[in-house]
C-alpha cells in the first residue's frame, strides 16, 4: 500500500484491519516521508520505483499494489518493471499522462508553497497543527482529525521532497511514459476515481 505525496503509511490505517483478515498487508512510508530516511533532493519517480521494486524482490510471492496519487504512479512503474512480482493493481486517483500530471502540479504550487512555509516557521508539530488549522479554517473538509494527521505527516517530511517536483518536472518524471508503461503491465488493474468537480485528478480522457 503506497500513500500519496507528503503523507505516510497511516493513510491506510482504516483499511488494514479488514484487509488483514485475508491478506498479509504492508503499508510503506515512501523515502523522505513518515519514518523513512531522508535522501535530500533524490525524490524522483524512478527513485521511488526502485525502492519499491527492491522491496517486492524480497517477498516470497507476488503482491497486489495499492497506490494513491503519487503512490499509484509508482505502483504502475513497479508493475511494468517487475511483472512477475505484481498480480494486481489498485490505482486511486493518480494522474496518468504527463500533461495532466504537469497540470496538477502547476495548479498546486501555491498549496505546496504554503505547506513548506508553515513547516519552516513551526517550532513543533503542535505549532504546525495550529498553523494548518488556521490556514484551512474555511475548508469544511479540513476536520481536526485531518489537521492533526497531516501536521504529523508534514512535520516528518524532508523539506527537499518537493524540489524536483516543482523545479525539475522533466527530471522528476523521467522514465514515466504512460502508454509505454501500460503496454507492459500484464496484471488486472482497477482504477478508482473521485468526483472531478471536487478535485479528482484522473480526467475523462485518461479514463477513456
Amino acid at each position: 500500500m503506497l500513500h500519496g505525496g507528503a503523507w505516510r503509511w497511516q493513510e491506510y490505517l482504516s483499511l488494514i484491519p479488514s484487509l488483514g483478515q485475508r491478506w498479509h498487508t504492508y503499508s510503506l512510508d515512501l523515502r523522505g516521508n513518515g519514518r523513512s530516511g531522508w535522501v535530500p533532493n533524490k525524490y524522483r519517480l524512478q527513485d521511488f520505483a526502485e525502492d519499491n521494486a527492491e522491496f517486492l524482490s524480497r517477498l516470497n510471492a507476488p503482491a497486489v499494489l495499492v497506490g494513491h496519487s503519487i503512490g499509484g504512479v509508482i505502483a504502475l512503474m513497479v508493475a511494468a518493471r517487475c511483472p512477475g512480482k505484481v498480480k494486481a493493481l489498485i490505482i486511486e486517483d493518480s494522474p496518468l499522462t504527463l500533461d495532466n500530471y504537469r497540470r496538477v502540479i502547476d495548479s498546486s504550487r501555491d498549496m505546496f508553497g504554503l505547506w513548506l512555509r508553515l513547516k519552516k516557521s513551526a517550532q513543533s508539530e503542535q505549532e504546525l497543527s495550529l498553523a494548518l488549522a488556521e490556514a484551512y479554517k474555511d475548508y469544511p473538509d479540513a476536520t481536526s482529525t485531518w489537521t492533526l494527521f497531516f501536521a504529523g505527516c508534514l512535520w516528518q517530511l524532508d523539506p527537499t521532497f518537493f524540489n524536483a517536483l516543482l523545479h525539475d518536472f522533466d527530471g522528476f518524471t523521467e522514465g514515466y511514459y504512460c502508454q509505454d508503461i501500460l503496454s507492459k503491465i500484464e496484471c488486472p488493474v482497477l482504477f478508482l476515481r473521485g468526483e472531478s468537480k471536487l478535485g479528482a485528478l484522473i480526467t475523462d480522457e485518461e479514463i477513456a
